[in-house]
This record gives C-alpha cells, sequence and structure tokens, in this order.
C-alpha cells in the first residue's frame, strides 16, 4: 500500500506568504494612485482659484488649458494670462463629459463661473474628474445663470 501525503506546515506557509507579498503589492500600488489623484486635484484646485482672482482683479477672464501630457499619462494644465506661470503637469488624466478628454480649454470670468465651447451641461456645471488608475476624484465648475424669459409682473399666476 502507498502512504497518503498531505500538506505540510512548510507548503501552507509558503503560500501564505507568496499570497501576501502579492496582496501587499496590490496595496501599495493602489495606494500609490490615490496619492496622484489627490494631488492632482489639490493642484487644479490652486490653479482654480489663481484663475479665479485673476479674473475678479482684471474684470476680464482666465483661462485653464488642458493637454495631454507628452508622455502619455496624465495632463497639462496651463493658465493664462499671465503667461510668465509656468504649466502644471498633473499625474492623472483628466476628462468631462462634455467637452471630453483634453485638448480643451475652460473660461473662468470674474464671478467664478466657468464657460466652454460645449454649452453647459443641463446640470448646470462642468464635472471635471481627475482619475488615475482605479481612484478618481470630481471637481464641479458652476456655469453662469441664464434667466429664461422676462420675469413674471408681481400678483400674476403664470399660465
Amino acid at each position: 500500500m502507498q502512504a497518503q501525503r498531505g500538506t505540510s506546515l512548510i507548503e501552507v506557509l509558503l503560500v501564505a506568504a507568496i499570497l501576501a507579498m502579492v496582496s501587499a503589492i496590490a496595496f501599495l500600488s493602489s495606494g500609490s494612485r490615490v496619492f496622484e489623484t489627490r494631488s492632482a486635484a489639490t493642484i487644479f484646485d490652486a490653479q482654480l482659484a489663481h484663475a479665479r482672482a485673476i479674473a475678479a482683479t482684471s474684470g476680464g477672464t482666465a483661462t485653464l488649458a488642458f493637454a495631454p501630457a507628452p508622455s502619455g499619462s496624465g495632463t497639462i494644465v496651463s493658465l493664462s494670462p499671465p503667461a510668465d506661470l509656468p504649466p502644471e503637469t498633473l499625474r492623472a488624466d483628466v476628462s468631462e463629459p462634455a467637452l471630453g478628454k483634453p485638448p480643451f480649454s475652460i473660461s473662468i470670468d470674474p464671478y467664478g463661473h466657468a464657460t466652454a465651447p460645449a454649452p453647459c451641461p443641463p446640470a448646470g456645471a462642468y464635472a471635471l474628474t481627475f482619475a488615475a488608475g482605479t481612484a478618481s476624484e470630481t471637481r464641479f465648475l458652476p456655469c453662469p445663470v441664464v434667466a429664461a424669459g422676462s420675469p413674471e409682473p408681481v400678483g400674476t399666476m403664470p399660465p
């Protein structure tokens, strides 16, 4: 008769160690993607605040231009005016449902509202999504409010 052979304790420990290493690598990889996404959103927030300040003080507009990074991964954001600020490279991809993927630009007016070549989405704001891997963050840029028709005189009932 042959003796039955089972799994030894060393084999079980070896499999557990391999699974632990694979899990650690996956966790660390996803953690860096979350950091890249948050970092990109924070850099954009600073660029947007600067654009709003420029537009408010000048009484004109400031434009944020988005372009794909030359490496193929990430996005370059530049602010104009002024032209003396260097563009920022984000380590995340940027997209907006109405505008698509870069290249596109968004202008900020003195009131902090956004306008772009595409019409304002029905929600009343452009939704910029910053994504790296499975991690993503979204920023909403409100559009100017356009009144629909003339207001009704006080005390009248709408038809």
